[in-house]
């Protein structure tokens, strides 16, 4: 009977160690997922979609894929909970579609970017997307090996990667300093760890990779109407440049992460429920009604995939498969039988 016990604990643990525990949440948040491009285009982006697309459920988030710009008005916006820009580049709107951004983000709606998605706007400098995002890229040397800092723990974009993170990335450098905008860096890269080409004085000390804002800075401020103006929380990443990458378990997370603390931001109507713990309190008893995003019942979280010899997250859809560089699936592993050592010399104990 102990033995058993054990037995059903241990399954309880490795469960808990494997899996994202936003994936339980009752209601279901809507996303917008882009990946348009009127400019370079990355062969990655087939697989960050499918990657998306795949590892969405077991967080609660359904995404709607599109590169046509004609999905971006004011009334198709208003069902999103967030959007999602993903290697974008370029001219992405067009005017309705500028002055929708604008008024979704300003009414509360949430934003996320990826990697080449600070490219867009590049040559025709719009101040609501750049300032939205945080900053816009100015170059990168040549791909390579670096080692990105974390800058931020307790954060779902940090918590699941190391402290020093080391895979083959291309490191971008920006024409500005996020933190200026009221940024904070979720991590850095440290300078000795990879070969720099150009100088990046103008984005600041230390190098930005990915950050996060409260209120996404490139809001309009809103006067009556439905709320007081409360722009919607914004996160980047310039990660993510490789096919790779995008297989990485440990990448995804980070990717996740910084999606689901958008979507915990109190201004669209997913998240009333959603996410509850991690709601910001300078707006607690704000006069907020949200009249953006899902209102919608989660359905049933979908079944786990058996266990593989690389990982038990989803199932790659496209690309190479690639093992984790953070090491992060070994230290599952270590960290759930760690538990379960002391789980079965308690049980054991006892019996004696």
């Amino acid at each position: 009977m102990k033995f058993t016990t054990f037995v059903l604990a241990l399954g309880g643990l490795v469960a808990a160690q494997e899996w994202p525990s936003e994936y339980s949440n009752p209601l279901l948040a809507k996303v917008l997922l882009c990946s348009r491009t009127d400019g370079f285009r990355h062969d990655s982006i087939p697989t960050a979609v499918k990657q998306l697309q795949a590892w969405g459920p077991y967080y609660n988030i359904s995404f709607d894929a599109t590169e046509d710009q004609t999905k971006f008005t004011s009334e198709n916006l208003a069902q999103y909970d967030a959007l999602m820009f993903v290697h974008t580049s370029g001219d992405i709107f067009d005017s309705t579609g500028q002055a929708a951004f604008v008024d979704y983000i300003s009414k509360g709606g949430n934003f996320a970017a990826v990697h080449a998605a600070a490219t867009t706007y590049l040559l025709k400098p719009w101040m609501p997307w750049t300032e939205t995002l945080g900053a816009t890229f100015l170059n990168h040397p040549k791909r390579q090996t670096a080692t990105f800092v974390k800058e931020m723990t307790g954060h779902p974009a940090t918590n699941p990667t190391p402290d020093r993170w080391t895979f083959d990335e291309e490191v971008y450098s920006f024409t500005s300093d996020p933190r200026k905008l009221g940024a904070k860096l979720l991590f850095s890269v440290d300078p000795t760890s990879y070969k720099e080409n150009s100088d990046v004085e103008a984005q600041g000390t230390p190098h930005p990779i990915a950050w996060v804002q409260e209120y996404a800075a490139g809001a309009s401020p809103k006067t009556g109407g439905p709320g007081p103006g409360i722009a919607g929380r914004s996160f980047y990443s310039s990660l993510g440049h490789n096919n790779s990458t995008w297989m990485d378990p440990t990448f995804m997370k980070h990717i996740m992460g910084g999606l689901v603390w958008t979507l915990a931001s109190n201004t669209t109507r997913v998240s009333e429920g959603l996410y509850g713990s991690d709601q910001p309190t300078v707006r607690a008893g704000a006069a907020w009604t949200p009249v953006l995003g899902s209102n919608a019942t989660a359905p049933s979280p979908p079944p786990r995939p058996a266990p593989t010899n690389t990982d038990a997250y989803p199932e790659a859809t496209s690309g190479a498969n690639t093992s984790s560089t953070s090491g992060a699936l070994v230290s599952v592993a270590s960290n759930a039988w760690a538990v379960a050592v002391v789980a079965l010399t308690a049980i054991l104990g006892a019996s004696f």
